[in-house]
């Protein structure tokens, strides 16, 4: 009876897995939508989108990259990405991490350590999220004080019974406008990506990147006319030029960051 109720246990769970990645599948065929057209889109590697649909979850890079390829792909098709991800998880990958082939299974010691660089992964994302849409950039316009009049001077009165000259008042020297400054060189940003990171960029107050893991080897390329606000989830991951100059190193290796770069400051960031 035992091994009857654990053979059933099995293969509900093997039609669990079967069904968890031929849905993605099925939705995309179903929409008529190519695997190269749901990388483009997504920015997510053809291998991994591969790999979520045949259930290879050791291919993926792990931790939060896992569940955000899966949410990603999900909406991209119509599915219900909470529920995508969820079924993810209850089918065991949310500890998984990549491995190469051959590489033996690791025990539920080896597991369970795992958990830990997951979830802190995940608060920084949840910190770097909940930073950025709450924080509201305000440009206070500095007013210039107009100049104080300076009082004319009054004749002495005199005790003489001579009547007091007149006094010559100081001419009057018109004013100078000061010559209008020319306009800023508008801000270019060039991005290298060389360790997998999270990103989100705006510029001149509008999103461009809502927010997005992006891989080693991908470039960006943004402009602006007065500033240019970064998000980096792995700052020692990101390589800047501004305005066609090499920048400075951003920060460390997983160093979450955020960065205002504006015509006024773009010197401070360039080596």
């Amino acid at each position: 009876m035992i091994f009857r109720s654990l053979k059933e246990d099995v293969a509900c769970l093997h039609s669990e897995m079967t069904n968890f990645g031929s849905s993605f599948k099925r939705a995309r065929e179903t929409k008529g939508i190519s695997i190269d057209q749901i990388a483009s889109e997504t920015r997510i590697s053809t291998r991994f989108l591969l790999a979520i649909e045949n259930e290879q979850f050791h291919l993926l890079p792990g931790g939060i990259f896992n569940r955000g390829f899966i949410r990603a792909y999900a909406e991209k098709v119509g599915l219900d990405p909470n529920q995508a991800v969820a079924d993810y998880e209850r089918l065991g990958g949310s500890g998984e991490t990549s491995e190469d082939p051959g590489m033996a299974t690791a025990g539920p010691a080896k597991r369970d350590r795992r958990l830990y660089p997951a979830a802190i992964a995940g608060l920084l994302l949840l910190i770097i999220i909940l930073y950025v849409t709450t924080r509201e950039s305000s440009n206070t316009a500095q007013l210039a004080s107009p100049p104080r009049a300076s009082p004319l001077a009054t004749a002495p009165v005199g005790t003489s019974s001579t009547p007091p000259s007149a006094v010559e008042a100081p001419p009057v020297v018109p004013e100078l406008q000061p010559a209008p400054s020319p306009p800023a060189e508008p801000l270019r940003i060039d991005i290298e990506v060389k360790e997998t990171s999270w990103l989100k960029v705006s510029a001149d107050g509008k999103p461009v990147d809502a927010g997005e893991v992006v891989q080693p080897g991908m470039t960006r390329h943004y402009a602006a006319q007065n500033s240019i606000v970064l998000s980096m989830g792995n700052a020692g991951g990101i390589v800047l030029k501004i305005n066609d100059m090499p920048a400075k190193d951003l920060g460390n290796r997983g160093q979450v960051r955020e960065l205002k770069i504006t015509p006024e400051n773009l010197r401070d960031f360039i080596r």
